[in-house]
């Protein structure tokens, strides 16, 4: 596909605790409503009180997203950490997922692991703060090998 782009940013969420759930729910909804009609893909993962979110397709459609997610209520403090070209997409099959990975929460192992290893063999990031983000994620459940 023509001038296809990955976008990974994190935020803080402005929301109570107790209602992360819902908002997840929410942004996934939304994200599979819209999305697809952008041909955008991708994945949203929450962990103590930070949003990181990986999402693909042409940078047309991204960057339009991007206006309306620094706008979104529901974050602050909206850091991009990547923006560049790709050559595929990493998260072809998900139009949109999120993952709650507080402590708290019951996690489907089988999705983290195959996250760990789409993190692991296809993206290269050059960030302190994303490798921070997914170590932190994955040693609170073990998931570091």
């Amino acid at each position: 596909m023509k001038d296809m782009h990955v976008i990974l940013y994190t935020s803080e969420y402005t929301g109570k605790t107790e209602e992360i759930n819902q908002t997840l729910k929410d942004i996934v909804s939304s994200s599979k409503r819209n999305n697809p009609k952008a041909s955008i893909t991708g994945a949203l993962f929450f962990h103590n009180g930070r949003f990181l979110q990986i999402i693909e397709g042409p940078k047309d459609s991204l960057d339009d997203l991007m206006s309306h997610i620094i706008k979104d209520y529901r974050s602050k403090n909206v850091l991009e950490l990547v923006n560049e070209p790709i050559l595929q997409r990493s998260f072809s099959l998900w139009n949109m997922d999120s993952f709650n990975l507080s402590t708290q929460e019951p996690l489907d192992l089988k999705e983290l692991k195959l996250i760990r290893d789409v993190y692991k063999y296809n993206l290269v990031v050059k960030t302190d703060i994303l490798i921070q983000f997914f170590k932190s994620a994955l040693e609170s459940h073990d998931l570091v090998y």
